[in-house]
């Protein structure tokens, strides 16, 4: 089997985890309370993953995940810990909902909803928090190349020349990205079982454009600050400000799958300009005086298609690598959670 080449510098560790994200870093968590020596890799500046909050000048724009809703028992001990310690809080318990985006005219809210989570500074809240609580500090900016197996333990390669040998490994990234550094390492049939790589190679995803506000006045929307769109280019509207964490007026404008996939290699400014277009009567004045400043994310491994049902995909036992994330359970961030926590239970029982 293909092995990663030695680099500069390496280290050792039980567990290795690859995304910082809420899956990352509940397998993470429950590791390093079980005792267990981890070590968390993140490609990005922070962690989070699509719980991402971003400012723009003065404003606070929530970019990926908007809110989140709790219906396990272990995710809600998760969360109910987290208030107590003032980094979530609820938001609403139901949004309305409009055929167009081209408003005001939204549907009444007559139906019974359930609580919809927030971060209390944004959605990068709650995985700061969970950050906090590792026995190590997760390490960022670091792009992992290829995961393979020597010696009955994993090894990792990284871009900055950096190796990571560790007994087990969690790979949390977008599962297109994870196939891509397994095959990289080796770890692709025979190596791993036909069936296993295959429910791994099927999994596609939706992208989705965020473009984020900053707004001179606050917006015409509705509280309790949240719109879903069931047409059109645009699939979500927030208001940032009226969802308490930005000090200053802002909207963050989600486009759907379909707008998204379209446009996707289209220039920035070009899907700045039709998203503002089609969400112009929710800004009090001509956009083009009211917006003070923009910045559009991408997000090319958004939504996964077909979510897989399986909280985890065990991509080999000895030594143990899994596969887990928000494509794994339902596609939402309790899911990805509880994806996670199987991931670390399931390592911890094969570690012993």
């Amino acid at each position: 089997m293909a092995t990663p080449k030695t680099s500069q510098s390496s280290s050792e560790h039980d567990v290795v985890v690859v995304g910082a994200g809420i899956a990352g870093l509940m397998a993470s968590r429950h590791l390093s309370k079980a005792g267990y020596r981890v070590v968390v890799l993140e490609k990005a500046r922070g962690v989070g993953g699509r719980m991402a909050t971003r400012r723009i000048g003065e404003a606070v724009c929530d970019h990926g995940a908007q809110y989140f809703s709790v219906k396990g028992r272990a995710f809600g001990s998760v969360v109910s810990e987290a208030q107590d310690s003032l980094a979530v809080m609820p938001w609403c318990d139901l949004f309305p909902k409009s055929k167009t985006a081209e408003g005001p005219a939204v549907e009444p809210l007559d139906e019974v909803g359930h609580a919809r989570w927030r971060g209390a500074h944004g959605m990068t809240s709650l995985p700061k928090y969970l950050a906090q609580q590792l026995s190590e500090p997760v390490k960022t900016k670091v792009r992992v190349r290829s995961l393979g197996v020597q010696d009955n333990a994993v090894h990792l390669s990284c871009e900055n020349s950096e190796s990571v040998v560790a007994r087990a490994a969690v790979l949390t990234t977008p599962v297109p990205q994870a196939v891509e550094i397994l095959h990289s390492g080796g770890l692709r049939p025979p190596a791993v079982d036909p069936q296993v790589w295959g429910a791994l190679s099927s999994v596609e995803y939706t992208p989705c454009f965020s473009l984020m506000l900053w707004l001179a006045k606050p917006s015409l929307l509705l509280d309790p600050g949240g719109l879903e769109v069931c047409s059109g280019p645009v699939a979500w509207i927030g208001d940032n400000y009226k969802k308490g964490i930005s000090p200053v007026p802002s909207l963050t404008v989600q486009a759907t799958a379909e707008f998204s996939r379209e446009h996707f290699d289209a220039e920035p400014s070009q899907v700045e300009n039709k998203l503002i277009e089609a969400v112009h009567c929710w800004i009090d004045g001509k956009a083009s005086d009211e917006v003070r400043a923009t910045s559009l994310q991408r997000w090319k491994y958004a939504f996964p298609v077909s979510p897989i049902k399986a909280p985890m995909i065990a991509v080999q036992n000895k030594p143990p690598v899994v596969c887990c994330g928000d494509t794994f359970g339902g596609g939402r961030v309790e899911s990805a959670a509880s994806s996670g926590l199987a991931a670390g239970r399931w390592i911890q029982r094969l570690l012993g």
